[in-house]
């Protein structure tokens, strides 16, 4: 059995995402030098920007968390609270460097589906995108709140079961659970389809429920390990930017033929090239002979990849999968 995770942008922890990465691409938009380590958590009415920042930049923090919230569907009032300090001046060599302590990366693809992801990781992926689409264009859907949720379980048969947890507003559960069920019954063709099944979600959110950012995610369904995505790090960071490389190498290694590939990468204080790297493919065999230990340099991001509002896209894409990321290409 696989399970697999996708969130709305309107779920806490996702919010707590974008907001953290559009600060970073604000800071960068200003300031392609910037060095930026935030973390951004809150709820209940409340939110909390902190970290440190080695930038010329100077803008209105709170103003752009505001406006990203409400870009995001929510519009409870949610006061931002921000502490974003310079880096002391001791501090400075070692705010410019991909990483203070070693970091390792982990790395996915499969051929199992078009997208390199598995097959129960795009099925979730799709829901989450229908119900966005219909709360977004359809008037029918009025009640259907920005925080949500889609697990899909695929059993050892093949067969795929879809649970989601959504917001409703005052809408009845019958009704909801009807309407959901006949229209996303067509982005998930057999499967299995439940609708709040521990009971009803009138509301959640940021108002009822914190959330915080980068927490580790499963971005290729159980079964890998969980992982550090550098969420609120300027794409210097090793976290962030051995993330895509890897990424990238394991599709290198699929379209070279290969089923399945794992890259894992240590990078150390100070260095761009992974000082321990290996790929192997679903049987264990080395495919370093595929990729070759050029390709997982971390300047590859800001010499091939780096544009203006990257950050805020590859989280809202679910960082993998999504063909318009420059590494998925």
């Amino acid at each position: 059995m696989r399970t697999a995770l996708t969130r709305l942008p309107g779920h806490p922890d996702e919010a707590c995402d974008l907001v953290a990465e559009t600060i970073v691409d604000e800071y960068l938009r200003r300031d392609v030098n910037s060095r930026v380590r935030l973390t951004v958590s809150g709820g209940r009415g409340v939110m909390f920007v902190s970290g440190d920042v080695l930038s010329q930049a100077d803008f209105d923090v709170s103003a752009l968390v505001r406006r990203t919230l409400g870009s995001l569907g929510i519009t409870d009032d949610i006061e931002p609270f921000v502490s974003l300090e310079p880096v002391a001046a001791e501090r400075v060599h070692a705010a410019r460097l991909p990483a203070e302590l070693p970091v390792t990366v982990t790395g996915f693809a499969s051929n199992e589906t078009i997208e390199g992801l598995p097959r129960h990781v795009v099925a979730a992926r799709r829901i989450a995108r229908a119900l966005s689409d219909l709360r977004d264009g359809d008037s029918d859907f009025f009640w259907l709140g920005p925080d949500a949720e889609v697990s899909i379980v695929e059993n050892a048969n093949a067969s795929m079961r879809a649970l989601l947890r959504v917001e409703h507003g005052t809408e009845s559960l019958e009704k909801i659970r009807g309407l959901l069920k006949e229209r996303l019954s067509g982005a998930l063709d057999g499967a299995e389809i439940e609708v709040n099944p521990t009971g009803p979600c009138e509301r959640r959110g940021l108002v009822c429920v914190s959330g915080a950012s980068n927490r580790p995610q499963m971005l290729y369904g159980s079964g890998w390990p969980t992982t550090d995505r550098g969420i609120g790090h300027d794409p210097s960071s090793a976290s962030k930017a051995g993330l895509w490389v890897a990424r990238a190498a394991a599709l290198r290694a699929i379209r070279n033929g290969a089923s399945a590939a794992l890259v894992q990468a240590t990078y150390l204080p100070g260095e761009m090239k992974p000082h321990a790297f290996k790929i192997r493919d679903e049987r264990g065999r080395d495919l370093s002979s595929i990729v070759p230990i050029e390709n997982m340099s971390l300047e590859r991001v800001t010499r091939e990849w780096l544009r203006p509002g990257l950050n805020v896209d590859a989280a809202r894409a679910g960082i993998v999968g999504d063909a318009s990321l420059p590494w998925e290409t």
